[in-house]
């Protein structure tokens, strides 16, 4: 573990021993509070209650307002007893004086401790993500991948005189199926679909889930001619009856978009997010 997040532990637990310290404090105070004096006393500790309450939500400007306006009442009204009649401040009564404040400190030690932790915990999740490789709905490679590929494919290519296309399918009509079907059988749809396209594509060519919308992207070691064939292939396959039987108890059909360009190092160079755009674009033709 390392040290940072070691710290961040200890102000979180520290925090904690400190607030339940303070907690622990006041119910002590209430039970050994004369009667004449149980009623204020309860009043303060609910008061305190409250305030950690704003300070727990990391309302910590409205906590604090509050824990000093507790304490400026009940110093004055404490003080008005004393200077009018004489009243003298008993010893418990400094309890109240500083616990609100104490508590608010506590808490905000509690939780920007917490906090801490959760921010790092952030940042892991977006370091890992970035890190991965594969879509977990379709078990296929996504869009990071897909750009490193397609620079490691475009060399190759050049070097040995090949063709190369990249290809896009995008579910037509997308955001009309994901309000009518479930979430888990819109799910079953992305990856129905993914399956079909890996099955109908060739061997040699790498199929890739670019989004969560269910949109995939093929790198094709073809020119143009050769990725039209493949084009209409699977729009064949894709609107067959049974393509996506048993995903519903009803018959559902899937329409999707596709378009094809073959890689062009005049037009795009090494620029490979301009490259995949350029065959985005090409998605409003296939209508």
């Amino acid at each position: 573990m390392s040290d940072k997040k070691s710290f961040g532990y200890l102000f979180q637990d520290v925090g904690l021993v400190l607030l339940l310290a303070c907690l622990f404090t006041g119910a002590i105070t209430v039970s050994y509070t004369p009667r004449a004096m149980l009623f204020e006393s309860v009043l303060m500790l609910l008061g305190t209650f409250t305030v950690l309450l704003f300070a727990g939500f990391k309302m910590f400007g409205i906590a604090c307002v509050l824990a000093g306006l507790q304490v400026t009442i009940y110093t004055a009204y404490r003080l008005y007893l004393f200077l009018s009649y004489d009243t003298e401040i008993p010893k418990l009564s400094f309890v109240w004086i500083f616990l609100p404040l104490l508590s608010v400190a506590v808490m905000y030690l509690f939780v920007s401790g917490n906090h801490r932790l959760e921010l790092e915990n952030d940042i892991l999740r977006e370091q890992v993500e970035e890190l991965v490789m594969i879509n977990p709905l379709t078990k296929l490679y996504n869009l990071r991948s897909l750009y490193y590929d397609l620079n490691v494919q475009v060399s190759y290519t050049e070097r040995n005189k090949m063709p190369l296309s990249l290809m896009i399918i995008v579910l037509k009509y997308e955001a009309e199926l994901a309000s009518i079907l479930s979430r888990q059988n819109y799910e079953r749809v992305i990856q129905r679909l993914a399956q079909i396209v890996v099955d109908t594509v060739r061997a040699e060519d790498k199929t890739y889930s670019i989004d969560q919308k269910g949109s995939l992207a093929i790198i094709m070691t073809c020119d143009k001619t050769g990725s039209e064939i493949a084009m209409r292939r699977l729009k064949s396959r894709i609107s067959e009856k049974d393509a996506f039987s048993g995903i519903t108890d009803a018959a559902i059909k899937i329409d999707v978009k596709i378009a094809s360009l073959e890689y062009d190092k005049e037009a795009f160079g090494d620029n490979m997010l301009l490259f995949k755009q350029r065959v985005e674009n090409e998605l409003q033709y296939d209508v």
